[in-house]
């Protein structure tokens, strides 16, 4: 030894070794030595563990060196957890064993070997969206016959990229799709446009290849594609590679598509060393081009002497398997089981497992349910990380979300967003709109009074009402003013900086300046203190960038200019979102659940329709250049509910409901009938002996259907601080009727969405779009006010068409008058759909809600509520304008919002053209704010008796008499 060197123990590099019992079976694959093998490993029987003990096997006695080893996985996830299980093995030497997804091997072979076909990859990696410009950018270079200009060019071909895409994973070169199209002939089956769309698609992949190979780009199936293009032109790299690499691994053979299976198939041998595992019941990745073949057929390619087959289970009760098995029994003949006689019926030591189906009457019902079971699982302490919900949709995970949420029970929801949700990144999307000079006056509104320039909002609404008054546009207008005010000439300065740096930088680096070099980011930061929302601001402003720097690598125009000419609207950037708690109750779909495992699973929307094969969307691969693996939509979603059944280790629920959300009667998935075989299916009957109040609810729900039933202390509506958060609206349901209010906002008992809501909801559209047009400084058009009415009108709710027929010229009319008033009046509309906010500290009580429109009339500000009933008194009109919670709650909002008094308040009936005002004194409103005191003091003390009157028939008092004959209406502990 050499002076001051250090033995690699004294360094730490040789950790023990995990030690690691193996049964018979698991030995045996891992003791294999030379030549193929498959292992059939079933769920939960350890494959994973046979792969690394075969690689420290192969290492210990000296069979292969780490470096002469290969493992193949599919997702970097797979290949860490691969990679640390390998080192807990064998330690250091570890990290000289290539443990790679199936494209960073790819990848490595393309940075070696490109060059011996004259390849170059320099032009680098293309995603998505740079794939779409590259096309957009030359797509003047083909002649389309079938498809002509589109509006969106961008949009149409990221969808040509994605069947691209498709038909590469499927091995299908452009050339094959070249000579598919061209020989395509009329007939009975094919029409000349068809052939037409066909050769246009044809030309767009040929063009797509060609520009890749001009850039020197490549893309994600490239990573493969070239490889394998090198390896079958270069028999001498292929043999290079299979002396490198004396033993290769795959993992979750049954997953692989034609491509990755065609690339392995290029540089080891039918007697190579190929060890592949996997589990063809487990194959559920279709649609993302996996072929079920490459593993029924790998026995049949490859001189495997005798296929092994994992069956001890180590995660799930026998109960559990055995119904799985019955399941996927019904995909005989096409299994490996059955295909090579092996057995393949899984067993554990585990007994006392169960697995039960439910029959729920609608969807609501049925996740309620499953929210109240998880509640109790919770309530006897079980951890809520331990239960999953599963689904084959993500739909009903949110709505569950929630109803957890209002239980207040953790859980854990990943979901979808576009980062143009986030308010801050729309409002910069605006000002590079400004900047590029193709925003209109409402987006430079946005940015008046964003953090960018500052301004307060009757800043920017002098500036609105001089534009109009001068006819010009907005920033002709601060332009303008900025002459004689100081704030708005600094405005000015710094859009005209901006506006520099729009012709100087690229449009990445344009933004970043927007937000780093202006101060946005400092007020951000110190934001971020207070709100945590600020850090996804900051996450999802890097996407943009990130979006924006690709669209440099392939733009022939990378200023601010040539980006809005490529994207006239703000592209679609969606990011997964975690809602919730990570250590929650986990909401997955099948297929993100897989690998995983549950003390407790709940398999929710086993319909028929739910397990049925979707409408495909977009463009499908040709008959004539499949594959002939297909066995069916069945017979890969029957894998699914196996894969979601052996998720669970003690208990399964399955569920389904016998009507659908829209109340159609719907079939149980026949999987179901599969599952259970002959034995009767555990129904877990409902206890009949019910409370009052539970009674109550049962009767109810014929007319409301349930959203949700939260039995906890803390109601819904209610923070962790004990403040209150209701709208304007709620509070009034409140003082109209506890009981009702007890329905919609504790048991969220909602009235379904009826004709007198959808007439209502209409008209104040078109109101609306009436007062937005004078707010932007245009003359309302009647035509245009109408067009609106139309395109918010719903027909539903209505017993017959005739009946919504006759609603609708009814709403036409009124528009008809309301919009002929107007124009006679002398009010000044200030504001329309103003969004109100408040808070009364000593009730704890937030406040919030939106005001139908504002008015400077001669005599002051004036605020109205529209209503379309048809009342025709004014004097009564005008004593419950005085008296409306709404409106005196609006008023007194107003008046701490703004500072300005409320001269008056009116009810504007529409529909009959009548009103009523009043005048609110500030003992009124005093009086007012003691009321609102008093009804959160009464919501907090759960008060929530009936309170009929001569124009009311609370539900309580509808279904069950007189309110002393209904013991229920005590629910104070609810």
């Amino acid at each position: 030894m050499n002076p001051g060197e250090l033995k690699q123990s004294e360094l730490g590099l040789f950790d023990e070794p995990e030690e690691v019992v193996l049964n018979n079976a698991q030995k045996a694959a891992v003791e294999h030595l030379d030549g193929p093998a498959l292992v059939v490993a079933g769920a939960g029987t350890g494959k994973t563990r046979v792969i690394t003990q075969r690689i420290a096997h192969l290492i210990g006695i000296g069979k292969a060196e780490p470096q002469e080893i290969l493992a193949l996985t599919f997702t970097e996830k797979a290949a860490r957890e691969m990679a640390e299980r390998l080192y807990d093995q064998i330690g250091w030497r570890s990290y000289q064993v290539a443990v790679l997804t199936f494209n960073a091997f790819g990848s490595e072979l393309l940075g070696r070997y490109a060059s011996h076909i004259g390849r170059s990859v320099s032009g680098g990696l293309l995603n998505d969206t740079q794939k779409a410009l590259l096309l957009q950018q030359n797509i003047e270079r083909v002649e389309l016959s079938y498809y002509g200009p589109h509006s969106n060019i961008f949009e149409f071909l990221i969808g040509v990229v994605d069947y691209i895409g498709r038909l590469q994973n499927a091995g299908i070169g452009s050339a094959q799709y070249t000579k598919y199209a061209s020989g395509l002939k009329p007939g009975a089956e094919m029409h000349p446009q068809d052939i037409a769309e066909q050769q246009d698609l044809a030309k767009l992949y040929e063009l797509y290849e060609q520009l890749k190979e001009e850039s020197g780009t490549y893309d994600f199936n490239d990573q493969l594609l070239l490889p394998l293009k090198i390896l079958q032109q270069r028999k001498n790299l292929a043999l290079r590679l299979s002396k490198q690499y004396k033993y290769v691994l795959v993992d979750e053979y049954q997953d692989t598509n034609k491509l990755q299976d065609d690339l392995l198939r290029s540089f080891i041998t039918k007697e190579g060393n190929l060890f592949a595992v996997g589990d063809d019941d487990q194959a559920i990745y279709g649609f993302r081009g996996a072929e079920i073949g490459n593993i029924l057929n790998f026995v049949d390619h490859f001189n495997v002497e005798k296929p092994l087959a994992l069956t001890e289970n180590y995660r799930s009760g026998q109960e559990i398997l055995d119904s799985a098995y019955r399941l996927i029994k019904h995909n005989d003949p096409n299994r490996l089981e059955s295909k090579l006689g092996i057995n393949k019926k899984l067993s554990s030591s585990k007994k006392g497992s169960s697995i039960e189906f439910k029959l729920f009457e609608s969807p609501t019902d049925e996740l309620s349910g499953i929210a109240e079971e998880v509640q109790l699982r919770v309530e006897e302490g079980v951890e809520p990380k331990d239960i999953a919900v599963l689904s084959a949709t993500h739909a009903p995970l949110k709505q569950l979300a929630k109803m957890l949420k209002s239980r207040n029970i953790p859980f854990a929801l990943s979901t979808q967003v576009n980062i143009f949700e986030q308010p801050e990144l729309k409002q910069l999307w605006y000002l590079l709109e400004w900047l590029g000079n193709k925003a209109d006056d409402e987006s430079i509104s946005h940015v008046l009074i964003s953090k960018f320039t500052g301004l307060k909002a009757e800043e920017v609404r002098k500036l609105l009402q001089q534009r109009d008054i001068d006819n010009e546009n907005l920033e002709d207008a601060l332009r303008k003013a900025a002459q004689s005010d100081e704030g708005l000439e600094h405005v000015v300065q710094k859009v005209d900086e901006w506006r520099a740096w729009s012709l100087e930088y690229p449009v990445s680096q344009l933004a970043y300046r927007l937000v780093f070099k202006t101060g946005l980011s400092d007020s951000l930061i110190e934001a971020a203190k207070k709100d945590d929302r600020i850090i996804r601001v900051f996450e999802d402003l890097v996407q943009l960038l990130t979006q924006m720097q690709d669209y440099e690598t392939v733009a022939k125009d990378n200023s601010l200019v040539g980006y809005l000419k490529s994207f006239p609207k703000p592209p679609t950037i969606e990011v997964q979102e975690p809602v919730g708690d990570e250590g929650g109750v986990q909401l997955l779909t099948v297929h993100a659940s897989k690998g995983l495992e549950f003390s407790r699973v709940y398999l929710v929307g086993c319909t028929q329709r739910s397990w049925s094969r979707g409408r495909d969307s977009g463009w499908q691969i040709p008959e004539e250049l499949r594959r002939d693996s297909d066995f069916g939509p069945e017979h890969e979603l029957r894998r699914l509910m196996y894969v979601a059944v052996t998720r669970a280790k003690d208990d399964i629920q399955l569920s389904a409901s016998a009507l659908s959300a829209g109340g159609v009667r719907q079939t149980v998935s026949p999987f179901i009938d599969e599952l259970f075989g002959d034995l009767k299916f555990k129904m877990g009957k409902q206890s009949t002996d019910k409370p009052a109040i539970e009674k109550v609810l049962t009767k109810i729900q014929r007319i409301y259907p349930l959203a949700g039933y939260n039995n906890t202390k803390k109601l819904p509506f209610e923070d962790s601080d004990g403040w209150l958060n209701l709208t304007v609206g709620e509070l009034a349901s409140y003082d109209f009727c506890p009981y009702d209010f007890y329905l919609e906002k504790v048991l969220g008992i909602k009235q379904p969405f009826g004709a007198q809501l959808a007439f209502g909801s209409a008209i104040h559209g078109a109101i609306e779009s009436y007062y937005d047009s004078i707010l932007r400084g245009e003359r309302p058009v009647e035509e245009e006010v109408i067009q609106r009415l139309d395109e918010l009108w719903s027909d539903r709710g209505y017993p017959t068409k005739k009946a919504a027929q006759q609603a609708r010229k009814s709403a036409h009319e009124a528009v008809h008058k309301f919009v002929a008033r107007e124009a006679k009046s002398d009010r000044q509309v200030l504001g329309s759909e103003v969004p109100i906010k408040i808070e009364i500290p000593e009730a704890k009580l937030r406040i919030r809600g939106r005001l139908d429109a504002y008015f400077k009339t001669p005599e002051g500000i004036e605020l109205r509520d529209f209503k379309t009933g048809r009342k025709t008194d004014p004097e009564s009109l005008s004593r419950t304008a005085k008296s409306s919670i709404q409106l005196r709650t609006y008023a007194m909002a107003f008046e701490e919002m703004t500072g300005k008094k409320v001269d008056q308040v009116v009810l504007d009936y529409v529909v009959s053209g009548v009103e009523g005002g009043a005048r609110l004194t500030p003992k009124i409103i005093q009086n007012h704010r003691d009321k609102l005191v008093a009804i959160a003091e009464g919501v907090r003390s759960r008060e929530f008796k009936p309170k009929p009157s001569n124009v009311h028939e609370c539900a309580a008092i509808k279904y069950f008499g007189d309110v002393q004959d209904f013991e229920g209406y005590e629910v104070s502990d609810a």
